[in-house]
């Protein structure tokens, strides 16, 4: 859960002595509505050593004032419990601003970087600007670029947290959409797998990852199980092997397209004309898909548009409806654009435009998409051929029981 995104200019105070003391001035501090920081604690949670840390870390390969720089820094606060993504700008006089957005510890932060990047991009442009009227001591542009400013933090705040509710059908795009889930599946569709082996393996891709951050869907969708293995003993040393937590594969998932049942429906009902041309589309879409040979690339591009809060925004308005191009709800964030979120969907094959006989031009879902669950019937054998030679008896066993209690539990989309 979001904290916070709190922005500060960089002063050295430079004294008529040729001393300085340097300090972060904050500029705009905005917190997550029902957070327990504002602006009379937050240094409770970001203390002033954490802030030159960060920036000492972010200023590395900076040589000089007068020239714009800027970077993104992901982190971990060393005082206080929280993870950060802080974004550095030196703009072109050598006046430099941090902007930090503060995370909960269990956060998946990479989640989140599209939204801190877009925002950071448009900071670029507003602190060069800060930066002149202050030269100039322009108070009114000041004022209204500050207010700019803390409008810019509040919605990143708010896309942010529209982002972290999650349901079902993102869930399963944050297992496409990142190669470490990925990897987790591939391993458990051969057989379970101990904790601390699939840590090592993960590792050799990953060396930062949090495996429970990682688990987290798979165990929300109801797809994996964790479960404690008591070992045994060995009888020629007396030690404990095989002890430990294993994670086990009960659940299968894909995520597939389907035709839009609710669209092809309306329409027959509706504008049969406009059915007939939408629906040689669907057909032909649909003789030629197979979810089987689908590349993982498609994919892994259709889940990163599903975790874009615009995008699935206007993904499900378009399930239950479709609407001429000059009359699409403005459904979306106030920096969405229309023809940009209609070409995404478009060029992945989730939205098609259609013109009618009267030349008037529509968009409708082509493909709906649906994750599927999977009973893993290929894991018997698997399990089977793992106990000669990788798994124990207690591995093996759990394995089956678990399959057995599970097969009727269903995931709902």
């Amino acid at each position: 859960m979001i904290q916070g995104i709190l922005s500060f200019s960089f002063n050295l105070n430079e004294q008529e002595t040729g001393e300085i003391n340097p300090e972060f001035e904050p500029i705009q501090l905005q917190f997550r509505e029902d957070s327990e920081f504002g602006e009379s604690n937050y240094q409770k949670m970001l203390i002033e050593n954490d802030i030159f840390a960060t920036y000492y870390q972010q200023i590395t390969g900076l040589f000089g004032r007068k020239y714009e720089y800027s970077n993104i820094y992901f982190g971990t606060l060393k005082e206080t419990p929280y993870q950060i993504i802080s974004y550095f700008k030196q703009v072109s006089d050598g006046s430099q601003y941090l902007t930090i957005s503060i995370f909960d510890l269990d956060d998946e932060i990479e989640l989140f970087r599209d939204i801190i990047t877009d925002m950071t991009d448009r900071l670029d442009g507003l602190f060069e600007k800060l930066s002149l009227a202050r030269e100039k001591k322009q108070l009114e542009k000041i004022t209204n670029l500050n207010i700019r400013l803390k409008n810019e933090l509040k919605f990143a705040i708010f896309q942010v947290d529209r982002l972290s509710n999650l349901d079902n059908i993102q869930k399963v795009a944050l297992i496409y959409n990142n190669k470490l889930r990925l990897e987790i599946l591939d391993q458990l569709r051969e057989f379970p797998i101990a904790r601390e082996r699939l840590k090592q393996k993960l590792q050799n891709i990953n060396p930062t990852f949090n495996l429970d951050i990682l688990l987290r869907p798979l165990s929300e969708l109801n797809i994996i199980r964790r479960d404690w293995i008591k070992g045994e003993r060995d009888e020629e040393t007396g030690q404990i092997k095989n002890r430990g937590e294993y994670i086990f594969l009960i659940k299968d998932i894909m995520l597939v397209r389907t035709p839009s049942q609710s669209t092809l429906d309306s329409l027959e009902e509706t504008k049969p004309n406009l059915y007939n041309i939408y629906k040689k589309k669907v057909d032909k879409y649909f003789a030629q898909y197979d979810p089987f040979k689908e590349p993982m690339e498609d994919k892994q591009k259709v889940a990163s548009l599903l975790l874009n809060p615009d995008i699935y925004d206007f993904f499900l308005l378009m399930k239950n409806h479709y609407y001429p191009t000059k009359k699409i709800p403005k459904i979306f964030s106030e920096f969405a654009v229309t023809e940009v979120l209609i070409k995404n969907l478009t060029d992945l094959g989730i939205l098609t435009q259609i013109e009618d006989k009267e030349g008037e031009e529509w968009i409708l879902l082509l493909t709906d998409l649906k994750p599927i669950t999977i009973f893993p019937e290929y894991l018997l054998p698997k399990i089977r051929e793992a106990y000669k030679f990788t798994i124990n008896y207690q591995v093996a066993k759990k394995a089956y029981d678990l399959l057995e209690v599970t097969y009727p539990e269903k995931v709902e989309f």
